[in-house]
């Protein structure tokens, strides 16, 4: 059984998470121990990919003058809204998730833990390729919850979540989202305007539930999910280490 770091982060800004997942990417290539962050947004924010223009997207002026919060994340993939939601972040190695040495990147093993996280709530979901009439509508978008990529997670045909990756030869980066619910009066103020159909693709956890577990049952679950997926033991430490690395 591996031995990983996990980091129960609470609400923080959109700054002070991106910061904190680059932070933890940059030190596993220093002490290779991997690491499970769990964390939440202190106010309805966005993010983008890292080559990004979220001009292009979103109206950045509305959001300054508002004092809603877009930050610029480490990975690759279009623009996330944030909100109510749970939000993780791991850095491993490819063997840690059992990715095979001679396959570039193993979506669909590395995503088992998110699909048991599901399943352990009592809904049925699969990987958007298993879907009937999925490639007449796979293609990436410049939003994240827009684009149709073939390994989006699927509750009967509408996609839930988003997750995007950095690599490197030492390590394995992924972040993503499980949404509990999604506000889209808030999400029209500040893009620039939703696609046709938008809302209509996509679920939530209150849409699927009858009733949404509390956060703290959610994050335990998923913490569960990772650990008989990965075969992985956590031990738990304070976010301050990094933190302090942070300033310096």
């Amino acid at each position: 059984m591996k031995t990983f770091r996990l980091i129960r982060s609470g609400a923080l800004s959109a700054v002070s998470n991106m910061a904190l997942d680059e932070e933890i990417f940059k030190r596993y290539q220093d002490d290779g121990i991997g690491l499970l962050r769990l964390y939440r947004w202190r106010s309805p924010s966005f993010t983008y990919g890292f080559s990004q223009d979220p001009a292009t997207q979103m109206d950045l002026s509305a959001c300054a003058v508002d004092g809603v919060e877009v930050s610029k994340r480490i990975t690759g993939g279009g623009i996330l809204f944030h909100d109510d939601e749970i939000t993780y972040s791991f850095v491993c190695s490819k063997s840690d998730v059992c990715e095979p040495q001679n396959v570039f990147v193993d979506y669909r093993n590395i995503c088992k833990f998110l699909i048991r996280f599901y399943e352990s709530l009592g809904l049925a979901p699969a990987f958007a390729l298993e879907c009937a009439g999925f490639q007449n509508k796979c293609a990436p978008h410049e939003l994240c919850g827009a684009s149709h990529e073939k390994y989006d997670i699927v509750i009967g045909t509408k996609k839930i979540g988003g997750n995007a990756q950095k690599r490197n030869r030492q390590a394995i980066f992924q972040h993503g989202s499980i949404p509990c619910r999604i506000n889209w009066n808030f999400m029209r103020k500040y893009i620039k305007p939703l696609p046709e159909g938008f809302c209509s693709d996509l679920t939530t956890l209150s849409e699927e539930l009858k009733i949404v577990p509390e956060k703290n049952i959610l994050e335990q679950k998923l913490i569960d999910a990772f650990s008989a997926v990965f075969n992985v033991r956590f031990v738990e430490i304070d976010q301050f280490i990094y933190e302090t690395s942070m300033v310096k």
